[in-house]
């Protein structure tokens, strides 16, 4: 694997492993660090800038991008003239057909940043569009598209409960929007020439803000429905609680990555955490042909019970998780490209630091630089009551 790196004493931002460049997670910062511009349409230019100029590092360019993602964070009232401000720059850096996209309302994990953007790139090979008829659209034209084949590989963006015009199936109902987000991302993997079981990464994005047991509860009511679209056994991903979408009356968001052929190793090792709804058939983690895809692991029993009441405690039993997943496939950290860090911190920025801070000091006892490309974000919750902390791994082997 080759690391780029555009921020002095930095993780890498991207790291290419053959035709695939993984892209952490980009803010406008500048080469140490420091955010470098304000407002949304300034910080835009100045992320997709920086995108640009690393893919050309890594022998790519925009053109190779299939799958992008926004984290953004402002206030529930400003969401719609948020995006689109930021579609007005983003439109601009891709040529239609583009690449897929979801757009998820956060926090950031530095003062003054606006948004975020990582990104799937795929130099060369063979490409499809993946545009069923009849499926949901966006309420304006843009560059971006539902999903992408390339190769074997099937990448599907941020499906929704929207109609054809783009307006919100099941007001106020999570059961009818998982119902419709789900079978959109059905129809979207068989238009691939897959199915569910082709399925290797899936992540849900729900919008939720109970406490204590109404937490787990909700999350079970909307499994209850994702299930009858799951394959047995599961996709490995990740549950979020975040703080919205990119409209006010979504409750679900569902993307997913996807790879065809039978030729996998489920990676599922004994004695680990489990769900709360028993006989799940639930997946920690995949490998199939070069890639690993490892779940978002968390600190928790075989009863989805939190472990840990702190966030060092949980970051290094996620990390172990992580760790004793990959072995499952005869891998090691060594072989990770990519971490999505999800974690819960609240208050001051002084506190988002030290908690930040606590998480990369434990990374780093797992992961020696210079160590994967990173994204990491503040959610507002996960599937279960009292965790501090989620993380997802994609891993490439080295045979």
């Amino acid at each position: 694997m080759q690391t780029f790196s555009d921020i002095e004493g930095s993780a890498p931002q991207a790291v290419r492993a053959g035709d695939l460049v993984f892209i952490g997670g980009l803010m406008a910062t500048d080469a140490s660090g420091n955010i470098v511009a304000t407002g949304i349409t300034a910080q835009a230019r100045a992320i997709f800038d920086r995108l640009a100029a690393l893919l050309a590092q890594a022998g790519a360019g925009m053109a190779d991008v299939v799958k992008h993602n926004i984290y953004f964070s402002c206030d529930a009232d400003a969401v719609g003239a948020f995006l689109d401000e930021l579609d007005a720059v983003r439109a601009g850096c891709f040529a239609a057909p583009g690449p897929t996209t979801t757009e998820i309302r956060c926090g950031l994990d530095r003062e003054g940043a606006l948004l975020m953007v990582d990104a799937w790139v795929v130099i060369g090979g063979k490409r499809e569009l993946l545009d069923p008829p009849g499926h949901w659209r966006w309420r304006k034209q843009l560059p971006f598209v539902h999903g992408w084949k390339v190769g074997d590989m099937l990448f599907v963006g941020g499906q929704r409960s929207l109609d054809a015009e783009g307006n919100v199936l099941g007001l106020g109902d999570i059961e009818v929007q998982t119902e419709e987000a789900f079978r959109n991302l059905d129809t979207m993997l068989r238009s691939g020439g897959g199915d569910r079981h082709s399925l290797m990464r899936q992540n849900t994005y729900f919008r939720f803000f109970g406490e204590g047991r109404e937490v787990t509860d909700y999350w079970e009511k909307m499994t209850n429905v994702r299930r009858r679209y799951m394959s047995v056994p599961s996709a490995a991903g990740a549950g979020l609680r975040i703080q919205g979408m990119g409209n006010a009356d979504e409750l679900i968001q569902v993307e997913g990555i996807g790879m065809l052929g039978d030729d996998k190793q489920r990676l599922q090792p004994a004695n680990h955490w489990d769900w709360s709804i028993p006989n799940t058939q639930f997946t920690q983690g995949w490998k199939i042909g070069e890639l690993a895809f490892i779940g978002g692991q968390i600190s928790a029993d075989n009863k989805a019970q939190a472990v840990g009441g702190d966030m060092e405690t949980q970051t290094r039993n996620v990390f172990e998780f992580i760790r004793r997943t990959l072995a499952e496939g005869g891998l090691d950290e060594s072989d990770v490209a990519k971490l999505y860090i999800y974690y819960h911190a609240e208050g001051g920025w002084t506190g988002i630091e030290a908690t930040r801070a606590v998480i990369a000091r434990v990374q780093r006892e797992f992961y020696p630089e210079p160590g994967p490309a990173v994204t990491a974000i503040r959610v507002a919750g996960f599937a279960f009551e009292n965790l501090l902390i989620e993380i997802e791994a994609m891993a490439v082997t080295r045979d």
